[in-house]
C-alpha cells in the first residue's frame, strides 16, 4: 500500500509540474528573449555589480542571459565579466547580442566571436575578481561551514565529551575529549554542531540534518576506552560544546564561478525553510528548498516561486470556498546542494515569500 501511494503522489506531482517542464526542456525551440526596450547601448561594469544584476538591466528573463552574450572563442573562461569592462549591445548576423568592447566596438566583439580558434592562441582567464553571478557576501556563511547530512551518519560519529578545564564552553586553543570510534592520530577534523531537520511537507519523510561547523581541532592522542584528545586550533564564530559532532572535515564543492541558468530539475519543489528568520524572505535572503541534486538541481538554477492563491467564497454559487490560481511571486538561484535540500539566494521578489511556497523552472514565453 505504501508503494502505490507513494506512486500516486508522484504521478499527481508530476501531472501538476508537467507543462512548466516542458517549457525548460523545449527552450531551442522558442523565440530569442526580448532586448529590454531602455536596455543600454554602453555599460561600464562597477566593482559590486552582479552577473544577475547586469542581466536584468538587458533582459526581460534574465535568467536567458547566455543567449544574448556573445562568448568570446578566444578566452577559456568566456563568460567572465570584471569591473571596468564596457558592455556593449551589437546586431551581428541578425542576432542582437551583448559583448564586451575591446576598443573596435561591433566589429571587435563579431570578430572575437566567429574568429577562427587555434588551440595556442586560447588564453586561459583567471575567476578571481570576476563579477559574481549573486553576491558572495550573502551566502558565504551557508557556502563555508553549513551542510546538510544524513541523520543516521551523523549520530554514529563521536561526541565531545568534555574538556580539559571542564568548561562547558570552549573555543580555539582548548584541549577537548571526544567519545566514540577512535580518531587518527594527527588528523584534523571538524566539530559539527546539530541544527535544523528537514522533513519532507507532503510524507513527513527526514531528509536531512543542517549541521554547522564550529571549529577544527587536531587529534594529539587515543586512549584503549574511546576517549581521543583533540587541540582545537581554529574556531568559527560559534563555542565548543558538550554533545557536538566529530569527524573529518567535508570539502567545499561549490564551484569557483556559476551563472543563472533556468532549473532542470525532474519535478517541482517548495520553500521549506526561511534562513536567518521566523517569516518570510525577500531579495538578497536565503532560502532552503527540498530539491536537490537528486532531483537535478545544481549551482545556478533558477527557479520562479509561486504563491498559493487565496481562498475566497463565491457569492453567486452559495458562497462556495474557490481557491484562486498561483501567482508567481519571486525567483530564486541555488547556489548550494545537497541530496534533498538545496540552499537558494532570492534573486526578487514581489511579495514577501514564505514556507509552503511552489517552486517550478521559469518559463521562456
Amino acid at each position: 500500500m505504501k508503494i502505490s501511494l507513494n506512486a500516486m503522489a508522484k504521478a499527481l506531482l508530476m501531472t501538476a509540474f508537467s507543462s512548466a517542464l516542458l517549457l525548460t526542456t523545449a527552450h531551442a525551440n522558442n523565440p530569442s528573449p526580448t532586448i529590454k526596450a531602455d536596455a543600454p547601448n554602453r555599460y561600464i561594469v562597477k566593482k559590486g555589480d552582479t552577473l544577475w544584476d547586469i542581466s536584468g538591466r538587458y533582459l526581460d528573463s534574465a535568467w536567458r542571459w547566455k543567449e544574448i552574450w556573445a562568448t568570446n572563442k578566444q578566452i577559456k573562461n568566456p563568460n567572465l565579466i570584471y569591473p571596468n569592462d564596457i558592455l556593449i549591445l551589437c546586431v551581428i548576423q541578425g542576432k542582437t547580442l551583448i559583448g564586451v568592447d575591446t576598443g573596435e566596438g561591433c566589429a571587435g566583439v563579431e570578430k572575437q566571436l566567429i574568429g577562427n580558434v587555434v588551440a595556442s592562441t586560447v588564453t586561459v582567464t583567471s575567476t578571481a575578481n570576476s563579477i559574481p553571478a549573486i553576491p558572495m557576501s550573502a551566502i558565504r556563511h551557508w557556502l563555508d561551514k553549513t551542510i546538510i547530512v544524513n541523520p543516521k551518519d551523523f549520530n554514529t560519529t563521536p561526541y565531545i565529551l568534555a574538556s580539559k578545564n571542564r568548561n562547558l564552553i570552549t573555543a580555539s586553543g582548548d584541549k577537548v575529549y571526544a567519545k566514540g570510534v577512535p580518531l587518527i592520530i594527527g588528523q584534523r577534523y571538524g566539530v559539527y554542531h546539530e541544527g535544523e531537520m528537514y522533513v519532507e511537507p507532503k510524507t513527513q519523510e527526514v531528509i536531512g540534518l543542517e549541521v554547522t561547523q564550529v571549529a577544527t581541532g587536531l587529534v594529539t592522542a587515543t586512549e584503549s576506552n574511546g576517549v581521543t584528545s583533540i587541540q582545537l586550533i581554529e574556531s568559527y564564530g560559534k563555542e565548543v560544546r558538550e554533545g557536538d559532532r566529530v569527524f573529518v572535515e567535508l570539502g567545499n564543492s561549490i564551484p569557483p564561478v556559476f551563472y543563472p541558468t533556468p532549473a532542470t530539475v525532474n519535478r517541482g519543489g517548495m520553500i521549506v525553510r526561511v534562513m536567518d528568520s521566523i517569516s518570510s524572505a525577500a531579495r538578497g535572503g536565503v532560502v532552503a528548498i527540498n530539491l536537490g541534486s537528486s532531483h537535478g538541481a545544481k549551482p545556478g538554477d533558477v527557479l520562479t516561486v509561486y504563491q498559493k492563491g487565496p481562498l475566497v467564497r463565491d457569492i453567486l454559487d452559495n458562497d462556495t470556498p474557490v481557491r484562486l490560481p498561483s501567482e508567481p511571486s519571486g525567483m530564486v538561484m541555488v547556489f548550494n546542494t545537497f541530496d534533498n535540500i538545496s540552499y537558494a539566494y532570492v534573486l526578487n521578489s514581489e511579495l514577501p515569500l514564505n514556507v509552503g511556497d511552489q517552486l517550478l523552472p521559469p518559463p521562456y514565453l
